[in-house]
């Protein structure tokens, strides 16, 4: 593992221009970002392929692995959330040159991540009687509790390769972790073959089959993960091998407070925001089959798209949190407003792409002529949603990288609980409007979102820069 570089334009030295400037931090941020989207695409990669194969499979069978994701991936993302303060932590650590203590920080990560996310997957377990509760029929939550069984195992296999992925990732090496998620994707689109269709001798599943497999997929991947952190060079000194001393690893529960800290206000603010998008899906089910099919793959391609912007939130939260150890306010200022400038324009480009070809990416996941003019007609408002939501993330993981935890899980509150659900319902169930108020609906909230954590970042680095 080696240390960060120095950066220009430090105290004293002449200031840089601002084009050479912004060069380099779009080159240290792409640096970093670009495996990191690849890698969090390939999480939802999955769930694409597992909705692309099932809707070739049966009309019917991509809502029910949706109705089981809804209840698997609001969980997963808070798991996560709890997991993800230790990006600052690291990233800070690495910073100031302690590279013992991001290996000690990773092995405090491992065991809380093993912690919630066993309490994680009891809750998708139980997923035919979650979604009973949240108005489903029974018919409904029985066939996407079957899937959340198959999903639960699989959660907890996530949550810790996302802890080990944040720990590569804040020591600049997120190589790893997607090649690891490349062949985790070959594995489910293998298994995928043989238990959703029953080839080969393997019973015919469909969507219960489709989480199956992703759940072996996602144990494959842990493996992974771990022989690359366990087996890296000078693993004793970069702090990966040695005593845990107490049961929450080195230091004990004290040692991780900034971690669960900064960790509860991003699984916070990811639950607000995933249990708002999780109720759209139930709303878009009111509305009926085929629309619940169109809204579960225009959710699914919203979902992959959105990889890309996590990828570039988590690039911009471990670049504000290496400035940020280095003592370098300023530059960690323009190193979130990098990432923020850089969402904009990446998902903008990816919105008109999808505008292009939005024909051509509904038949990717079905064949049904309905079903390809729904979702076409969907992708015209679900686009609006990229942006803004790439804008908000990244905002969020920078204010978070500055040890500032509480006004972020505020934010979303009010975006994603307070405004999203309502607002939902309202065009749905009593304006009597289709899928695409969703999708409007969910551009609105995020940038809300968007705006208010981008002036908070504003408020944090203008007081550090003093």
């Amino acid at each position: 593992m080696t240390q960060p570089p120095s950066s220009a334009g430090a105290e004293g030295a002449q200031p840089e221009p601002f084009a050479r400037r912004l060069g380099r931090h779009m080159r240290l941020l792409f640096g970093l970002a670009w495996p990191v989207m690849l890698s969090r695409a390939g999480i939802l990669l999955m769930a694409f392929t597992d909705i692309a194969m099932l809707g070739r499979y049966e009309l019917g069978a991509a809502g029910q692995a949706n109705l089981g994701l809804a209840v698997f991936v609001p969980v997963l993302v808070f798991c996560i959330g709890l997991t993800s303060g230790m990006v600052p932590v690291v990233a800070q650590a690495f910073g100031r040159g302690d590279l013992a203590e991001c290996g000690r920080a990773w092995r405090r990560a491992m065991v809380w991540a093993a912690t919630v996310s066993g309490f994680g997957a009891a809750v998708v377990w139980n997923g035919e009687a979650v979604l009973l509760a949240l108005g489903q029929s029974p018919e409904n939550a029985a066939a996407g509790g079957r899937v959340a069984e198959m999903l639960a195992p699989g959660l907890v296999a996530q949550v810790l390769f996302a802890a080990s992925a944040f720990y590569l990732e804040a020591t600049n090496r997120p190589i790893p972790a997607l090649l690891v998620m490349l062949v985790a994707n070959l594995v489910n689109f293998g298994l995928n073959w043989l238990l959703i269709y029953g080839y080969g001798g393997f019973p015919e599943m469909g969507a219960p089959g489709a989480a199956l497999a992703s759940t072996i997929a996602r144990l494959v991947a842990l493996g992974g993960m771990l022989a690359f952190v366990l087996a890296q060079r000078d693993a004793a000194a970069n702090g990966v091998r040695g005593p845990s001393e107490t049961f929450w690893g080195p230091g004990g529960w004290r040692a991780g407070t900034m971690m669960r800290k900064l960790g509860l206000s991003a699984g916070i603010s990811n639950g607000f925001e995933t249990v708002g998008f999780g109720l759209m899906s139930l709303f878009a089910a009111s509305l009926g089959s085929l629309a619940l099919d169109a809204y579960s793959i225009s959710h699914n391609l919203v979902s992959t798209v959105f990889m890309i912007g996590l990828g570039l939130a988590v690039a911009t939260g471990v670049r504000v949190g290496i400035e940020t150890g280095r003592g370098q306010p300023a530059e960690a200022a323009f190193a979130g407003w990098t990432g923020f400038a850089a969402a904009a324009a990446v998902m903008a480009a990816l919105a008109a792409l999808v505008l292009a070809f939005r024909s051509e990416i509904a038949w990717v996941y079905t064949d049904d002529p309905a079903l390809i003019a729904r979702v076409s007609a969907l992708l015209l408002f679900s686009v609006l949603v990229f942006a803004p939501d790439a804008m908000q993330v990244v905002m969020g993981q920078a204010i978070r990288a500055l040890g500032d935890a509480w006004v972020a899980a505020l934010v979303y509150l009010l975006a994603f609980a307070v405004m999203l659900v309502p607002l939902g319902w309202w065009l749905t169930a009593r304006a009597g409007y289709d899928e695409r108020a969703i999708a409007v609906a969910i551009t609105i909230c995020c940038a809300v979102a968007s705006a208010l954590l981008a002036w908070r970042f504003r408020v944090l680095t203008r007081d550090a820069s003093r």
